[in-house]
C-alpha cells in the first residue's frame, strides 16, 4: 500500500498539464506515494481540448459543481469538495488556480476539518497584477496569511508571496512544455526553403495574439524604422492588430515582414525551427509558456523584462537580451545589436538557450522539484 498521496486541485484539464501530472505521478510512486487531481470543471468557455482518458496515467476525479462564465472569469462551485477531499483522504493538498478561486476559498475554511498540510500553486508576481486596490490586497493577504508553503516558477513569483507572507517557504516549480515535439528534429535551411524565407538572413520569429499586451505594433514600428534587409520577421497569431499591420506591411511594401496569422503546432514548430532568434515584447505576461518552447528550440531569445520566467531564462548577452520597457525607442536599440551579430553568434546564443532550458526546465526536473519540497515538509512536520 502507498504511503504517502498528493492531492491537487485545479479547475480544468489541458493537455501540458496532462504530460507533466504523468511523470509527477511516476516520480511519486517511487518514493511510495502517488498523485490525485481533482479537476472542478471538464472545460471551459474558449478551450477546445479533448480529454483523452487513455492519457491519464494518474487518478482524477471530476468534481460536481456549478458553473458560471462572466466577462472572460470562469467560476467553478463545488460544493462536494470537502467530502471528496475527507474520502481519499490526502497526504497533502496543493491548490493550483487563483488565490480567490472557490475551491481555494472552500479548502482554506475548512483548513482544520481537512487538517492536512495546504500548498499553494503560485504563479502571479507584481507585473501581472491585473486588479489592484486596498481591498483586494486586503484579501490577498488574507488568503496568502493562511498558506505557509508555496510552488512557485521563478523569482518574481517568490518575491510576490513574500510581500504577502514573511513566513512563506517555497519550492519551485517551473512550467513546463512538451520537449519532445519541440525539439529541432528537422534540417533549418530545408525547412526555411519550404517556408519560402531566406537562407542567409537572421529571422526573428514572434509567436502571440496581436493586441496593445504583447508590444507587437511598437515592435513593428521599431522594425520598420530599422529598415534592415539583414532581418527577416515572422509574426505568428491573430488578434485586434492584425488588419491595421497587414495594411502597414501591404502599403509600405514591406518583404520581410510576414503575418501568418493562426497556426497549429506544427506549424509554429516549422516557423522556430526556421528561426534564429525568439522575440517576446509583451507588456504583461505572467509565465509564457512560448519562451520556454523557443529556448528548447535552441533560439537566442529578445524578452521583455515584464515576462514572468525572463530572468530564469535569459541571461543578458549570453543567450539573449532583456527589453527593459516595451516602445519603439527600446526595441530598436536591440534590433540594431541583433542587426550587428553575425548568424554564427546568434547561433550559439541559441545554444546557450538549450543549456538553460534542458537544466531548469524539463518535465522530470520539476516533478523532482516537487517531490523533493514534499520531503522536506515531511522532515520538518517529524521534527515537529
Amino acid at each position: 500500500m502507498l504511503k504517502n498521496m498528493l492531492l491537487i486541485i485545479t479547475n480544468i484539464p489541458t493537455p501540458y498539464r496532462t504530460a507533466f501530472f504523468n511523470i509527477l505521478n511516476n516520480a511519486l510512486l517511487s518514493v511510495n506515494s502517488k498523485l490525485h487531481v481533482f479537476y472542478c470543471a471538464k472545460s471551459e468557455p474558449g478551450r477546445y481540448w479533448k480529454f483523452i482518458e487513455t492519457e491519464n496515467n494518474y487518478d482524477y476525479t471530476f468534481l460536481d459543481g456549478s458553473h458560471i462564465s462572466l466577462k472572460g472569469v470562469h467560476i467553478h462551485l463545488n460544493l462536494n469538495l470537502v467530502r471528496s477531499i475527507e474520502k481519499i483522504k490526502p497526504t497533502w493538498i496543493l491548490l493550483s488556480g487563483s488565490w480567490n478561486a472557490p475551491a481555494t476559498l472552500i479548502t482554506l475554511a475548512f483548513r482544520k476539518k481537512i487538517n492536512v498540510p495546504i500548498l499553494f500553486w503560485s504563479e502571479g508576481h507584481f507585473d501581472a497584477e491585473v486588479r489592484k486596490n486596498k481591498i483586494i490586497n486586503f484579501c490577498r493577504k488574507l488568503v496568502f496569511s493562511k498558506i505557509n508553503n508555496y510552488l512557485v516558477p521563478n523569482g518574481k513569483s517568490k518575491e510576490y508571496i513574500l510581500s504577502y507572507n514573511e513566513k512563506a517557504q517555497f519550492g519551485l516549480l517551473p512550467n513546463t512544455i512538451d520537449e519532445e515535439f519541440f525539439s529541432v528534429d528537422k534540417d533549418k535551411l530545408l525547412v526555411r526553403e519550404k517556408l519560402n524565407i531566406p537562407y542567409d538572413k537572421k529571422v526573428i520569429v514572434l509567436i502571440s495574439s496581436l493586441d496593445h499586451r504583447k508590444g507587437v505594433l511598437d515592435f513593428f514600428e521599431a522594425f520598420k524604422e530599422l529598415n534592415s534587409p539583414e532581418i527577416y520577421v515572422v509574426q505568428i497569431g491573430f488578434g485586434e492588430y492584425f488588419e491595421l499591420l497587414k495594411k502597414e506591411v501591404e502599403n509600405n511594401n514591406i518583404k520581410n515582414y510576414i503575418l501568418t496569422g493562426q497556426l497549429d503546432k506544427n506549424g509554429v514548430k516549422d516557423y522556430l525551427i526556421a528561426a534564429d532568434i525568439f522575440a517576446l515584447p509583451t507588456r504583461l505576461d505572467p509565465n509564457p509558456l512560448t519562451v520556454i518552447e523557443a529556448a528548447f528550440m535552441k533560439k537566442a531569445l529578445l524578452v521583455s523584462s515584464k515576462a514572468g520566467n525572463v530572468d530564469e531564462l535569459v541571461k543578458d548577452n549570453v543567450n539573449g537580451w532583456i527589453i527593459p520597457s516595451i516602445d519603439k525607442e527600446k526595441i530598436l536599440v536591440f534590433l540594431k545589436i541583433i542587426e550587428n551579430k553575425t548568424l554564427d553568434e546568434v547561433n550559439e546564443m541559441g545554444w546557450k538557450s538549450f543549456e538553460i532550458a534542458t537544466k531548469g526546465f524539463t518535465r522530470s526536473k520539476a516533478a523532482n522539484n516537487v517531490v523533493s519540497f514534499l520531503k522536506l515538509l515531511e522532515a520538518n512536520e517529524n521534527i515537529n
